[in-house]
Protein backbone atom coordinates (compact mmCIF):
# COMPACT_ATOMS: atom_id res chain seq x y z
CA UNK A 1 0.00 0.00 0.00
CA UNK A 2 1.63 3.16 -1.03
CA UNK A 3 1.52 6.10 2.14
CA UNK A 4 3.47 8.87 0.39
CA UNK A 5 1.38 11.60 0.56
CA UNK A 6 0.99 13.99 -2.79
CA UNK A 7 3.40 16.40 -1.58
CA UNK A 8 6.06 13.93 -0.53
CA UNK A 9 9.16 15.47 -1.59
CA UNK A 10 11.07 12.93 -3.67
CA UNK A 11 14.19 14.34 -5.37
CA UNK A 12 17.99 14.24 -4.66
CA UNK A 13 20.88 15.59 -3.04
CA UNK A 14 24.13 17.31 -3.92
CA UNK A 15 27.24 18.97 -2.40
CA UNK A 16 28.02 21.77 -4.50
CA UNK A 17 31.32 21.80 -3.47
CA UNK A 18 32.34 18.48 -4.57
CA UNK A 19 30.04 18.68 -7.78
CA UNK A 20 31.26 22.01 -9.46
CA UNK A 21 34.47 22.57 -10.29
CA UNK A 22 35.91 25.73 -11.47
CA UNK A 23 37.60 26.82 -8.58
CA UNK A 24 38.71 30.16 -8.84
CA UNK A 25 35.51 31.25 -10.99
CA UNK A 26 33.78 34.34 -10.43
CA UNK A 27 36.41 35.33 -7.95
CA UNK A 28 35.68 32.13 -5.58
CA UNK A 29 38.06 31.49 -2.59
CA UNK A 30 39.77 28.22 -1.81
CA UNK A 31 37.77 26.53 1.30
CA UNK A 32 38.66 23.38 3.31
CA UNK A 33 37.54 20.67 0.29
CA UNK A 34 39.91 22.24 -1.98
CA UNK A 35 42.70 21.84 0.26
CA UNK A 36 41.83 19.00 2.44
CA UNK A 37 44.57 16.43 2.68
CA UNK A 38 42.84 13.24 1.92
CA UNK A 39 42.88 9.88 3.84
CA UNK A 40 42.65 7.29 1.30
CA UNK A 41 39.46 5.60 1.60
CA UNK A 42 39.34 1.81 0.77
CA UNK A 43 41.09 0.69 -2.43
CA UNK A 44 41.73 4.33 -3.35
CA UNK A 45 44.86 5.11 -5.52
CA UNK A 46 44.92 8.92 -6.08
CA UNK A 47 42.93 11.96 -5.90
CA UNK A 48 40.98 13.31 -8.27
CA UNK A 49 41.19 17.01 -9.53
CA UNK A 50 39.00 19.58 -7.23
CA UNK A 51 39.26 22.54 -9.83
CA UNK A 52 37.26 20.42 -12.46
CA UNK A 53 35.12 18.05 -10.43
CA UNK A 54 32.13 17.71 -12.35
CA UNK A 55 31.88 21.00 -13.77
CA UNK A 56 28.54 21.57 -12.65
CA UNK A 57 29.16 25.21 -12.04
CA UNK A 58 29.04 25.28 -16.24
CA UNK A 59 26.81 22.84 -16.80
CA UNK A 60 24.11 22.94 -14.39
CA UNK A 61 21.13 23.66 -16.54
CA UNK A 62 22.25 20.67 -18.12
CA UNK A 63 21.72 18.66 -14.87
CA UNK A 64 18.40 20.55 -14.09
CA UNK A 65 17.24 19.63 -17.36
CA UNK A 66 18.03 16.04 -16.69
CA UNK A 67 17.07 16.68 -13.23
CA UNK A 68 13.51 17.40 -14.19
CA UNK A 69 13.18 14.46 -16.85
CA UNK A 70 13.65 12.40 -13.67
CA UNK A 71 10.75 14.34 -12.42
CA UNK A 72 12.38 16.04 -9.34
CA UNK A 73 10.43 17.44 -6.65
CA UNK A 74 12.92 19.38 -5.36
CA UNK A 75 16.73 19.29 -5.04
CA UNK A 76 19.34 19.65 -1.94
CA UNK A 77 21.93 22.06 -3.23
CA UNK A 78 24.42 24.18 -0.89
CA UNK A 79 25.68 27.83 -1.28
CA UNK A 80 29.29 27.39 -1.15
CA UNK A 81 30.76 29.81 1.29
CA UNK A 82 33.92 30.93 -0.26
CA UNK A 83 31.99 31.62 -3.23
CA UNK A 84 30.20 34.56 -1.42
CA UNK A 85 33.16 35.15 1.31
CA UNK A 86 36.50 33.70 -0.49
CA UNK A 87 38.24 34.37 2.79
CA UNK A 88 35.23 34.76 5.12
CA UNK A 89 36.02 37.96 6.32
CA UNK A 90 34.85 39.97 3.74
CA UNK A 91 32.81 42.93 4.74
CA UNK A 92 30.71 42.56 1.31
CA UNK A 93 29.73 39.63 -0.65
CA UNK A 94 30.99 37.95 -3.66
CA UNK A 95 28.20 39.41 -6.41
CA UNK A 96 29.12 37.06 -9.39
CA UNK A 97 28.84 34.39 -6.68
CA UNK A 98 25.49 35.36 -4.85
CA UNK A 99 24.26 35.93 -8.75
CA UNK A 100 25.55 32.01 -9.98
CA UNK A 101 23.63 30.73 -6.98
CA UNK A 102 20.42 32.88 -7.90
CA UNK A 103 20.52 31.62 -11.36
CA UNK A 104 20.43 27.90 -10.83
CA UNK A 105 17.98 28.56 -7.83
CA UNK A 106 15.82 30.70 -10.95
CA UNK A 107 16.24 27.80 -12.69
CA UNK A 108 15.36 24.87 -10.29
CA UNK A 109 12.29 26.88 -9.62
CA UNK A 110 11.40 27.16 -13.72
CA UNK A 111 11.59 23.44 -13.74
CA UNK A 112 9.20 23.12 -11.25
CA UNK A 113 12.01 21.80 -8.49
CA UNK A 114 11.58 23.16 -4.89
CA UNK A 115 15.37 24.48 -3.73
CA UNK A 116 16.41 22.80 -0.36
CA UNK A 117 19.54 25.21 0.66
CA UNK A 118 21.94 23.67 3.32
CA UNK A 119 24.72 26.76 4.72
CA UNK A 120 27.66 24.79 5.16
CA UNK A 121 29.14 21.44 3.02
CA UNK A 122 32.16 21.20 3.32
CA UNK A 123 33.29 24.51 1.93
CA UNK A 124 34.37 26.85 4.99
CA UNK A 125 37.05 29.31 3.70
CA UNK A 126 40.64 28.19 3.58
CA UNK A 127 41.48 30.97 5.74
CA UNK A 128 39.10 30.72 8.32
CA UNK A 129 40.19 27.49 8.79
CA UNK A 130 43.80 28.41 8.83
CA UNK A 131 43.23 31.55 10.53
CA UNK A 132 41.23 31.02 13.52
CA UNK A 133 41.18 26.81 13.65
CA UNK A 134 37.78 27.38 12.29
CA UNK A 135 34.56 26.24 14.40
CA UNK A 136 36.97 26.10 17.52
CA UNK A 137 36.81 29.92 17.08
CA UNK A 138 33.44 32.03 18.22
CA UNK A 139 34.92 34.82 15.64
CA UNK A 140 34.43 32.15 13.29
CA UNK A 141 30.28 31.73 14.46
CA UNK A 142 30.12 35.48 13.42
CA UNK A 143 31.50 34.80 10.38
CA UNK A 144 29.01 32.68 9.36
CA UNK A 145 26.10 34.18 10.39
CA UNK A 146 27.39 36.87 8.27
CA UNK A 147 27.15 34.82 5.54
CA UNK A 148 23.77 33.02 6.35
CA UNK A 149 22.79 36.87 6.51
CA UNK A 150 23.38 37.43 2.99
CA UNK A 151 22.36 34.28 1.74
CA UNK A 152 18.89 34.18 3.35
CA UNK A 153 18.46 38.04 2.41
CA UNK A 154 19.15 37.33 -0.95
CA UNK A 155 17.26 34.20 -1.66
CA UNK A 156 14.17 34.50 1.13
CA UNK A 157 11.72 34.83 -1.08
CA UNK A 158 12.71 32.02 -3.29
CA UNK A 159 14.15 29.41 -0.60
CA UNK A 160 11.46 27.77 1.36
CA UNK A 161 13.86 25.04 2.69
CA UNK A 162 16.79 25.49 4.64
CA UNK A 163 19.44 22.99 6.33
CA UNK A 164 22.01 25.35 8.81
CA UNK A 165 24.75 22.53 8.82
CA UNK A 166 25.40 19.57 6.88
CA UNK A 167 26.46 16.38 9.32
CA UNK A 168 26.80 18.64 12.00
CA UNK A 169 27.23 15.76 14.76
CA UNK A 170 30.71 14.72 12.64
CA UNK A 171 32.09 18.18 13.50
CA UNK A 172 33.53 17.00 16.55
CA UNK A 173 35.79 14.20 15.21
CA UNK A 174 39.32 14.89 16.40
CA UNK A 175 40.50 15.77 13.14
CA UNK A 176 37.49 17.52 11.64
CA UNK A 177 38.69 20.21 8.79
CA UNK A 178 36.01 19.25 6.67
CA UNK A 179 33.29 19.53 8.39
CA UNK A 180 34.44 22.19 11.39
CA UNK A 181 37.11 23.68 9.84
CA UNK A 182 39.35 22.49 13.09
CA UNK A 183 41.55 20.26 14.51
CA UNK A 184 42.33 19.69 18.25
CA UNK A 185 45.28 22.06 19.45
CA UNK A 186 48.30 21.17 20.79
CA UNK A 187 48.11 20.62 24.70
CA UNK A 188 44.26 20.69 24.59
CA UNK A 189 42.12 17.41 25.84
CA UNK A 190 39.86 15.40 23.55
CA UNK A 191 36.92 16.56 25.96
CA UNK A 192 37.53 20.06 26.06
CA UNK A 193 37.79 20.19 22.21
CA UNK A 194 34.75 18.25 21.88
CA UNK A 195 32.94 20.50 24.07
CA UNK A 196 33.93 23.79 22.16
CA UNK A 197 33.33 22.12 19.25
CA UNK A 198 29.53 20.90 20.22
CA UNK A 199 28.57 24.89 22.27
CA UNK A 200 30.42 26.31 18.79
CA UNK A 201 28.32 24.80 16.32
CA UNK A 202 25.04 24.52 18.32
CA UNK A 203 25.13 28.48 18.34
CA UNK A 204 26.53 28.77 14.66
CA UNK A 205 22.96 26.79 13.72
CA UNK A 206 21.15 28.78 16.62
CA UNK A 207 22.40 32.05 15.20
CA UNK A 208 21.58 30.54 11.31
CA UNK A 209 17.40 29.66 12.83
CA UNK A 210 17.50 33.19 14.06
CA UNK A 211 18.57 34.77 11.36
CA UNK A 212 16.06 33.02 8.46
CA UNK A 213 13.48 33.21 10.47
CA UNK A 214 13.75 36.66 10.73
CA UNK A 215 14.10 37.31 7.10
CA UNK A 216 11.89 34.80 6.51
CA UNK A 217 9.05 33.79 9.09
CA UNK A 218 7.24 31.02 6.72
CA UNK A 219 10.58 29.39 5.63
CA UNK A 220 11.37 25.82 7.29
CA UNK A 221 14.99 25.61 8.97
CA UNK A 222 16.76 22.56 9.95
CA UNK A 223 19.49 21.33 11.31
CA UNK A 224 21.23 17.95 10.01
CA UNK A 225 23.20 14.78 11.23
CA UNK A 226 24.72 11.74 9.68
CA UNK A 227 23.27 8.87 11.33
CA UNK A 228 25.11 6.01 11.14
CA UNK A 229 23.14 3.43 13.78
CA UNK A 230 25.65 1.49 16.13
CA UNK A 231 24.67 -1.52 17.25
CA UNK A 232 26.82 -3.78 19.91
CA UNK A 233 29.65 -6.40 18.59
CA UNK A 234 28.00 -8.75 20.85
CA UNK A 235 25.49 -9.52 23.41
CA UNK A 236 27.88 -8.84 26.47
CA UNK A 237 27.05 -6.11 28.47
CA UNK A 238 30.17 -4.14 27.76
CA UNK A 239 29.41 -4.34 24.26
CA UNK A 240 25.51 -2.91 25.17
CA UNK A 241 27.09 -0.26 26.74
CA UNK A 242 29.41 1.47 24.78
CA UNK A 243 26.60 0.56 22.22
CA UNK A 244 24.47 3.03 23.81
CA UNK A 245 26.71 5.49 25.01
CA UNK A 246 27.88 6.24 20.92
CA UNK A 247 24.72 6.44 19.93
CA UNK A 248 24.14 9.08 22.13
CA UNK A 249 27.45 11.13 22.04
CA UNK A 250 28.56 10.69 18.37
CA UNK A 251 25.17 10.73 16.94
CA UNK A 252 21.83 11.66 18.92
CA UNK A 253 23.76 14.22 21.49
CA UNK A 254 23.47 16.90 18.15
CA UNK A 255 19.58 17.15 18.23
CA UNK A 256 19.46 16.29 21.58
CA UNK A 257 20.61 19.99 22.60
CA UNK A 258 18.98 21.38 19.11
CA UNK A 259 15.11 20.23 20.08
CA UNK A 260 15.28 20.79 23.37
CA UNK A 261 17.79 23.87 23.76
CA UNK A 262 19.40 22.27 27.15
CA UNK A 263 21.94 19.99 27.58
CA UNK A 264 20.69 16.35 28.32
CA UNK A 265 21.59 15.22 31.88
CA UNK A 266 23.64 12.23 30.08
CA UNK A 267 26.11 15.23 28.41
CA UNK A 268 25.73 17.46 31.82
CA UNK A 269 27.24 14.74 33.69
CA UNK A 270 29.97 13.59 31.47
CA UNK A 271 30.95 17.41 31.32
CA UNK A 272 31.14 17.67 34.97
CA UNK A 273 32.59 14.35 35.45
CA UNK A 274 35.47 16.22 33.36
CA UNK A 275 35.80 18.96 35.59
CA UNK A 276 34.20 21.34 32.61
CA UNK A 277 33.34 24.97 32.98
CA UNK A 278 29.95 25.62 32.27
CA UNK A 279 29.18 27.57 28.80
CA UNK A 280 28.53 31.29 28.21
CA UNK A 281 24.77 31.94 29.45
CA UNK A 282 23.98 34.27 26.45
CA UNK A 283 25.14 31.67 24.00
CA UNK A 284 22.88 29.11 25.75
CA UNK A 285 19.94 31.58 25.76
CA UNK A 286 20.34 31.66 21.93
CA UNK A 287 20.72 27.95 21.61
CA UNK A 288 17.28 27.71 23.64
CA UNK A 289 15.15 29.96 21.88
CA UNK A 290 16.25 29.12 17.98
CA UNK A 291 15.25 25.23 19.74
CA UNK A 292 11.40 26.40 19.73
CA UNK A 293 11.83 27.72 15.90
CA UNK A 294 13.20 25.17 13.94
CA UNK A 295 10.73 22.85 11.86
CA UNK A 296 12.02 19.55 10.98
CA UNK A 297 14.89 17.39 11.13
CA UNK A 298 17.36 15.93 8.65
CA UNK A 299 19.58 13.07 8.54
CA UNK A 300 21.94 11.23 5.67
CA UNK A 301 22.06 7.39 6.14
CA UNK A 302 24.43 5.26 4.55
CA UNK A 303 25.43 2.31 6.46
CA UNK A 304 25.30 0.78 10.31
CA UNK A 305 28.17 -0.51 12.36
CA UNK A 306 29.27 -2.10 15.22
CA UNK A 307 30.83 -1.28 18.08
CA UNK A 308 32.79 -3.20 21.14
CA UNK A 309 33.54 -2.04 24.52
CA UNK A 310 37.24 -1.32 25.41
CA UNK A 311 38.48 -3.00 28.72
CA UNK A 312 38.42 -0.44 31.04
CA UNK A 313 37.27 -0.62 34.38
CA UNK A 314 36.84 3.76 35.37
CA UNK A 315 33.32 3.94 33.99
CA UNK A 316 34.43 7.96 33.17
CA UNK A 317 37.63 6.41 30.79
CA UNK A 318 35.11 3.29 29.69
CA UNK A 319 33.18 7.09 28.62
CA UNK A 320 35.87 8.79 27.60
CA UNK A 321 37.35 5.63 25.15
CA UNK A 322 34.17 5.05 23.22
CA UNK A 323 33.41 8.48 22.38
CA UNK A 324 36.89 9.64 21.59
CA UNK A 325 38.68 6.24 20.40
CA UNK A 326 35.48 3.72 19.13
CA UNK A 327 36.53 0.61 18.30
CA UNK A 328 33.80 0.77 15.38
CA UNK A 329 33.70 -2.26 12.83
CA UNK A 330 31.27 -3.26 9.97
CA UNK A 331 28.70 -6.26 10.80
CA UNK A 332 30.27 -9.58 8.51
CA UNK A 333 26.59 -10.33 8.51
CA UNK A 334 25.58 -7.90 5.98
CA UNK A 335 26.59 -7.40 2.33
CA UNK A 336 28.89 -4.31 1.80
CA UNK A 337 30.00 -1.98 -0.94
CA UNK A 338 32.68 -1.69 -3.18
CA UNK A 339 33.73 0.83 -0.16
CA UNK A 340 33.46 -1.78 2.46
CA UNK A 341 30.17 0.20 3.82
CA UNK A 342 27.76 -2.19 5.25
CA UNK A 343 24.27 -2.40 3.57
CA UNK A 344 21.68 -1.92 6.12
CA UNK A 345 18.30 -1.29 4.43
CA UNK A 346 16.27 -2.22 7.90
CA UNK A 347 18.72 0.26 10.10
CA UNK A 348 17.08 2.69 8.22
CA UNK A 349 14.02 1.91 9.84
CA UNK A 350 15.15 1.63 13.38
CA UNK A 351 16.67 4.98 12.88
CA UNK A 352 13.52 6.71 11.28
CA UNK A 353 11.34 5.16 14.63
CA UNK A 354 14.30 5.81 16.95
CA UNK A 355 14.16 9.90 15.32
CA UNK A 356 10.26 9.98 15.74
CA UNK A 357 9.89 8.43 19.03
CA UNK A 358 12.71 10.65 20.50
CA UNK A 359 12.07 14.28 18.67
CA UNK A 360 8.27 13.88 17.29
CA UNK A 361 9.39 16.62 14.85
CA UNK A 362 8.81 15.60 10.99
CA UNK A 363 11.87 14.10 9.13
CA UNK A 364 13.58 14.65 6.31
CA UNK A 365 15.55 12.59 4.10
CA UNK A 366 18.35 14.56 2.84
CA UNK A 367 21.20 12.27 2.04
CA UNK A 368 20.71 8.12 1.09
CA UNK A 369 22.50 6.45 -1.62
CA UNK A 370 25.23 4.00 -2.71
CA UNK A 371 28.49 4.34 -4.31
CA UNK A 372 30.53 1.96 -7.17
CA UNK A 373 33.09 1.39 -8.91
CA UNK A 374 30.90 1.67 -12.65
CA UNK A 375 32.21 2.24 -16.26
CA UNK A 376 29.72 2.31 -19.57
CA UNK A 377 29.38 -1.14 -21.11
CA UNK A 378 30.38 -1.50 -24.82
CA UNK A 379 26.82 -0.53 -25.76
CA UNK A 380 27.50 2.69 -24.06
CA UNK A 381 24.71 2.06 -20.81
CA UNK A 382 25.79 1.81 -17.18
CA UNK A 383 23.01 -1.55 -15.88
CA UNK A 384 23.06 -0.62 -12.32
CA UNK A 385 20.78 -2.97 -10.63
CA UNK A 386 23.01 -3.08 -6.97
CA UNK A 387 21.33 0.52 -6.97
CA UNK A 388 18.33 0.08 -7.76
CA UNK A 389 17.92 -3.21 -5.22
CA UNK A 390 19.64 -0.40 -2.54
CA UNK A 391 17.45 2.72 -3.14
CA UNK A 392 14.28 -0.18 -3.32
CA UNK A 393 14.66 -1.94 0.49
CA UNK A 394 15.78 1.61 1.90
CA UNK A 395 12.89 2.85 0.70
CA UNK A 396 10.31 0.23 1.75
CA UNK A 397 11.71 0.53 4.74
CA UNK A 398 11.17 4.09 5.03
CA UNK A 399 7.74 3.06 4.05
CA UNK A 400 6.75 0.99 6.84
CA UNK A 401 8.58 3.54 8.85
CA UNK A 402 5.83 5.57 7.90
CA UNK A 403 2.96 2.90 8.17
CA UNK A 404 3.96 0.82 11.09
CA UNK A 405 5.99 3.31 12.94
CA UNK A 406 4.06 6.29 12.83
CA UNK A 407 7.24 7.96 11.24
CA UNK A 408 6.58 11.61 10.09
CA UNK A 409 8.51 12.25 6.68
CA UNK A 410 8.33 14.81 4.48
CA UNK A 411 10.54 14.07 1.61
CA UNK A 412 13.72 11.69 0.52
CA UNK A 413 16.32 13.30 -1.30
CA UNK A 414 18.97 10.39 -3.07
CA UNK A 415 22.52 11.19 -2.93
CA UNK A 416 23.09 12.00 -6.06
CA UNK A 417 21.62 13.01 -8.98
CA UNK A 418 25.15 13.11 -10.90
CA UNK A 419 28.59 11.64 -10.25
CA UNK A 420 31.11 13.72 -8.31
CA UNK A 421 33.97 13.62 -6.36
CA UNK A 422 33.23 11.79 -3.08
CA UNK A 423 34.83 13.69 0.29
CA UNK A 424 37.66 11.54 -0.03
CA UNK A 425 38.19 13.31 -3.15
CA UNK A 426 37.86 10.37 -5.37
CA UNK A 427 35.51 10.51 -8.74
CA UNK A 428 35.77 6.86 -9.19
CA UNK A 429 33.64 5.86 -6.11
CA UNK A 430 30.47 7.17 -8.05
CA UNK A 431 26.83 7.38 -6.35
CA UNK A 432 24.84 9.37 -9.32
CA UNK A 433 22.23 8.47 -11.22
CA UNK A 434 23.47 10.22 -13.96
CA UNK A 435 26.84 9.45 -15.19
CA UNK A 436 29.56 11.80 -15.36
CA UNK A 437 32.53 11.26 -17.69
CA UNK A 438 35.45 12.83 -16.36
CA UNK A 439 38.04 11.03 -18.15
CA UNK A 440 37.24 13.10 -21.15
CA UNK A 441 37.14 17.09 -20.68
CA UNK A 442 36.27 18.43 -24.40
CA UNK A 443 34.72 21.69 -25.33
CA UNK A 444 34.71 22.75 -21.53
CA UNK A 445 32.20 19.99 -21.14
CA UNK A 446 31.93 16.81 -19.55
CA UNK A 447 29.59 14.31 -20.96
CA UNK A 448 26.25 13.04 -19.07
CA UNK A 449 24.84 9.22 -19.13
CA UNK A 450 21.80 8.01 -17.40
CA UNK A 451 22.18 5.11 -15.66
CA UNK A 452 19.50 2.44 -15.90
CA UNK A 453 18.51 3.65 -11.92
CA UNK A 454 18.16 7.23 -13.93
CA UNK A 455 15.22 5.62 -15.14
CA UNK A 456 13.83 3.75 -12.39
CA UNK A 457 13.89 6.50 -9.98
CA UNK A 458 12.10 8.25 -12.50
CA UNK A 459 8.84 5.70 -12.38
CA UNK A 460 9.25 6.12 -8.72
CA UNK A 461 8.54 9.51 -8.33
CA UNK A 462 5.90 9.34 -11.02
CA UNK A 463 4.18 7.06 -9.55
CA UNK A 464 4.48 8.13 -6.14
CA UNK A 465 6.08 5.43 -4.75
CA UNK A 466 4.30 2.58 -5.89
CA UNK A 467 6.12 1.55 -8.75
CA UNK A 468 8.92 -0.01 -6.05
CA UNK A 469 6.63 -3.26 -5.95
CA UNK A 470 6.47 -3.98 -9.73
CA UNK A 471 7.73 -7.11 -10.39
CA UNK A 472 10.48 -6.08 -13.15
CA UNK A 473 12.41 -2.79 -14.35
Amino acid sequence: MNVFPAEFLWGGAMSNVQAEGGCFADGKGLNVFDTLEVRKEYGQESVDNSDLAANHYFQYEEDISLMKEMSFKALRLSIVWSRIYPTGIEDKPNEPGLAHYEKVIDRLLEAGIEPVVSLIHFDMPDYLSKTYNGFYSKKVVDFYAHHVETVAERFKNKVKYWITYNEMNTATMLQSKLVAGASIPSGISAEKYFRTIVFNTQLAHAKAVAIIKEKAPEAKVSGMINFYQIYPKTLSPKDMLAAAIANDFLCLLTFDIMTQGIYPPYYEEFLSRCGMEEDDREGLEIIKRSSEQIDFLSISYYQTCEISGPEIEDPLEFEKSVIFRPQLSMNEHLEKTDWGWSIDPSGFRKVLSTLNQRYHKPVFIVENGIAGDEKPDSRGVIDDDYRIRFYREHIKNMQDAIESDGAEIIGYLAWSPIDFLSSHKEMRKRYGFIYVDSDHYEDHKMKRIPKKSFYWYKRLIESNGASLYEVSE
